[in-house]
């Protein structure tokens, strides 16, 4: 009980700040450019956030959106009736836990190296648990590793891949890979010449997932139904469009 009243204590003290009465429904996403990132007014921005937000204005509905841990979005979005997660991979394991309201992109999956690496990294060695694979626990990106069918052993799971020490394993050495998104990838190497201390994608994972709006199985219908109305709007007017990119080839 205790835990449950300081849940919505915390969505109450969320919405005040961007809100000054209580919103319809709070909207939770985690810190992941191009889709969703922190703006320097306090505001959270990104492609992805902006047709959330365009969704969500055609809708009528109050909301506010806040940044939070991936895990700690998902759980709130588990638990209460009137919250949203977006940036969410559509996948068999979570198709009963959410409802898919609204697609915001499609993107693939490759797994990144230091951009000095020569190796060749085939399914067969990375099946073996031949590399180390850092990945965002909680995250979308160990699962594939895992239907991927690399050994545990071989797959560490970081709580922030943006966290001091993780990435910088790969850079130094101390783990041979990571996984990401090419939407990511570009987005990154055209606006500051290369990605978080130039990777390269090396390895094709052959996964291409759709990332929705979503809310819990426990969504209020009447916020569902309003939402789904607002995206089929904006589609009959030809006013939304999904984010997609093509990826670069695999560098060898």
């Amino acid at each position: 009980m205790f835990r449950r009243a300081l849940f919505f204590v915390c969505l109450l003290l969320f919405s005040s700040v961007s809100s000054p009465h209580a919103a319809d429904v709070f909207i939770f996403t985690e810190n992941y450019p191009p889709y969703n990132f922190p703006a320097a007014d306090g505001t959270v921005a990104g492609d992805a956030t902006a047709l959330v937000r365009k969704v969500m204005n055609t809708s009528e509905l109050d909301y506010s959106i806040t940044i939070v841990p991936w895990a700690r979005a998902v759980r709130y979005t588990e638990t209460a009736d009137n919250v949203l997660i977006y940036s969410i991979a559509r996948i068999p394991n979570r198709e009963e836990r959410f409802q898919w309201l609204v697609p915001l992109a499609f993107d693939n999956y490759r797994l990144f190296a230091r951009k000095d690496d020569k190796r060749v990294f085939t399914r067969e060695q990375l099946r073996k648990g031949a590399f180390s694979v850092i990945c965002v626990q909680g995250d979308i990106s160990c699962t594939i590793l895992q239907d991927t069918g690399l050994p545990e052993a071989s797959i560490i799971q970081s709580p922030d891949l943006d966290q001091p020490g993780t990435l910088k394993m790969v850079e130094a050495g101390r783990v041979d890979l990571f996984p990401g998104s090419m939407i990511n990838y570009q987005t990154e190497r055209q606006h500051h010449g290369a990605w978080r201390g130039a990777f390269k994608p090396v390895y094709d994972l052959e996964v291409g997932l759709t990332l929705y709006l979503a809310g819990g199985a426990n969504l209020r219908p009447e916020l569902a139904a309003k939402i789904r109305a607002a995206y089929a709007h904006l589609v009959d007017a030809n006013d939304f469009d999904m984010m997609f990119v093509d990826g670069p080839p695999i560098d060898r």
